[in-house]
């Protein structure tokens, strides 16, 4: 099966694929965590190709450290599991055809992989993309899609032993390697040809390498050269928050606003508070309103809008894109979504007389209020629903250090916060991918729009739940 899905013999390294590239394959690797059920040195899960279009087959694997008894297949679209097989005990695969009527986008797999001691469970995405509607352009470099596929230098700086398929290999400090990919551990390539993984601790991280590179191209006014070091920053590590920086300006100075918005949104949620994405989303914010008036001048009134919501992606609390947008609406004959701008924009600013004025008395009924609250609060998942709402539960389920669960030590410090005469708007929860986890925040907004955010990371698979920032380290350790 696995030679007919790619023409070729069986392969590379921990798959023995060795015509497929390492960006094709959707992979999860490493040893499991204290507490799983099954105790394994190492545990790979993959689904190829991660991007599926025409013929809509992808290949299953999974690769184990020791031997296990069964390893079935669960897809969030169906109910049925696929049973996974292997001659070993160790190395696991099967074929399987999606069916034509799934839709497009973001689906996942889980693995469950019983043994001896129970069982465990291992979650990989891969995209459904029709062939007709997929873009031929160039990798969105702002998604951190890496350029180098043929690997990057890695540099050892401490001892240590590295798996790779059944053998460990004993590297020396300063011996430098061929990197395939990054997750906890890096896939390399070992000097025999073989291929394994070494601990992220024991390498020189080469992304800020990369970065300084960026920097240097940047500097010079060479932005394409530029945006490729940052390319391979965050392709190496999708959380590098400087790599998307630097695209972004990159992108931005190239007159590219799309990439530059994804780019910095993408900066933006792994760390709202950062300053220097802050200041490239407002740039990119008043070119996106900049150009929008300039479709409203010329009477392209539906692009204007486009444009205006785009603009306030990056800057929420803009009253001037909230006011134009809601006039776009008004000649549009659209009255209802443009006094509902207006009213988000009054939100931002209550006292602003413009927005008053446009909506008569200037004041939103109740009703209204709580209609624009709960649209501005409700998350918007990007991830696959079903991976989402797990990593949810998980947080609303978990406990602090002292025994009170996370949901109900939230509601206890926005009660006190309130009583000591703050005003803060809750928001509620959202999810977003951060690497191999998830990123589950709980959002509230003081006066004047300051975002705070007690963001925890989460593992679907082993359910660990890890505070991510100081307000959520606060909360775990005296609540």
């Amino acid at each position: 099966l696995r030679r007919s899905l790619t023409g070729a013999r069986p392969a590379v390294g921990a798959w023995g694929i060795d015509l497929i590239k390492s960006e094709s394959l959707s992979l999860k690797a490493g040893p499991t965590e204290p507490g799983e059920k099954l105790s394994l040195v190492w545990v790979e899960s993959f689904v190829y190709p991660k991007q599926v279009s025409d013929e809509r087959i992808i290949s299953l694997g999974v690769r184990t450290a020791g031997r296990v008894k069964e390893v079935v297949a669960a897809f969030d679209f169906s109910r049925k599991v696929q049973k996974l097989s292997s001659l070993d005990g160790m190395s696991w695969s099967s074929a399987y055809r999606i069916p034509s009527s799934v839709a497009d986008g973001v689906h996942v797999v889980r693995y469950y992989i019983t043994g001896r001691g129970g069982s465990i469970q291992r979650t990989v995405e891969f995209f459904i993309e029709n062939p007709l509607r997929a873009e031929k352009a160039a990798p969105d470099v702002s998604r951190g899609e890496a350029v180098q596929s043929a690997g990057w230098p890695l540099t050892i700086v401490a001892s240590c032993t590295a798996y790779g398929g059944k053998s460990a290999h004993a590297l020396r400090s300063g011996q430098v390697l061929v990197s395939l990919s990054r997750m906890q551990w890096y896939k390399v390539v070992f000097e025999d040809g073989q291929e394994g993984w070494v601990p992220g601790n024991s390498v020189k991280e080469p992304t800020d390498d990369y970065a300084q590179q960026g920097d240097q191209a940047y500097g010079a006014k060479n932005y394409a050269a530029a945006a490729r070091f940052y390319q391979n920053a965050v392709g190496i590590d999708p959380a590098y928050v400087k790599g998307y920086v630097g695209l972004a300006k990159c992108y931005l100075v190239q007159g590219d606003l799309e990439r530059a918005s994804d780019s910095i949104l993408q900066a933006m949620r792994l760390d709202e508070r950062d300053m220097d994405s802050r200041v490239v989303a407002e740039q990119v914010s008043q070119q996106f309103y900049a150009a929008a008036g300039k479709k409203m001048n010329g009477g392209h009134l539906h692009e204007a809008i486009a444009g205006y919501r785009k603009a306030l992606d990056l800057k929420a609390n803009s009253l001037s894109a909230w006011l134009e947008m809601g006039r776009c609406y008004r000649r549009l004959g659209l009255e209802t979504e443009a006094r509902d701008s207006w009213k988000m924009g009054l939100k931002a600013d209550p006292d602003n007389r413009d927005l008053r004025a446009l909506l008569g008395l200037g004041l939103a009924t109740a009703s209204d209020k709580q209609s624009a609250d709960k649209a501005a609060a409700r998350p918007q998942k990007n991830v696959a629903a079903l991976v989402a709402d797990d990593s949810l539960a998980i947080i609303k389920k978990e406990k602090t250090n002292k025994g009170t669960q996370i949901e109900s030590a939230i509601k206890s410090v926005v009660a006190l916060t309130k009583s000591l005469g703050t005003p803060i708007a809750e928001k509620g929860w959202q999810i977003r991918r951060s690497g191999q986890k998830f990123l589950v925040s709980y959002l509230c907004e003081q006066s004047g729009g300051a975002l705070e955010s007690f963001d925890w990371l989460v593992d679907v698979d082993t359910r660990h739940v890890a505070a991510h920032n100081e307000n959520a380290r606060v909360l775990m350790s005296r609540w």
